[in-house]
């Protein structure tokens, strides 16, 4: 092998090191003003930090609304983390109302019917879901659980 083709590997190999680097400061330095890490999910909590409340709701989250919901960043439809500043949310009942009945809820609701704009779709109801089964996906979403 010659010389300018070992300089060039060493180069990338560096290069990778660096960026490598790079991406993990980023990540451990993402501190905002209030001390807590933006990078930081709900997925990062450790099963013996969440209350029964939340490890329920991740459960149910991972199985009814993962496949179009993410924390943090939007997928199918929007991030759910800080939902509740969002929107009419901070209303329980509202809440209640929408996830049962999306397109019901829509028809009195200029917020949803935005969402349906941005995303192209309205998300799935989910009748039969209890207020306690929601509660614990609330509850598994927020930063600071109830």
């Amino acid at each position: 092998m010659n010389k300018q083709a070992v300089y060039i590997t060493q180069a990338h190999i560096l290069l990778a090191g660096l960026a490598a680097t790079f991406w993990f400061v980023s990540k451990i330095s993402s501190v905002d003003d209030t001390g807590s890490n933006r990078q930081e999910t709900v997925q990062e909590k450790t099963i013996d930090a969440m209350s029964p409340s939340a490890l329920k709701g991740k459960n149910l989250f991972m199985s009814k609304c993962a496949s179009c919901h993410h924390p943090v960043r939007e997928v199918v439809g929007p991030a759910l983390m800080g939902f509740q500043e969002r929107g009419p949310w901070s209303d329980k009942n509202k809440l209640y109302s929408w996830i049962r009945n999306p397109d019901e809820f829509m028809k009195n609701d200029a917020y949803t019917r935005g969402l349906k704009l941005k995303y192209g779709t309205v998300m799935q109801s989910f009748p039969n879901i209890t207020t306690e089964e929601i509660d614990a996906i609330v509850n598994y979403l927020s930063p600071d659980p109830l």
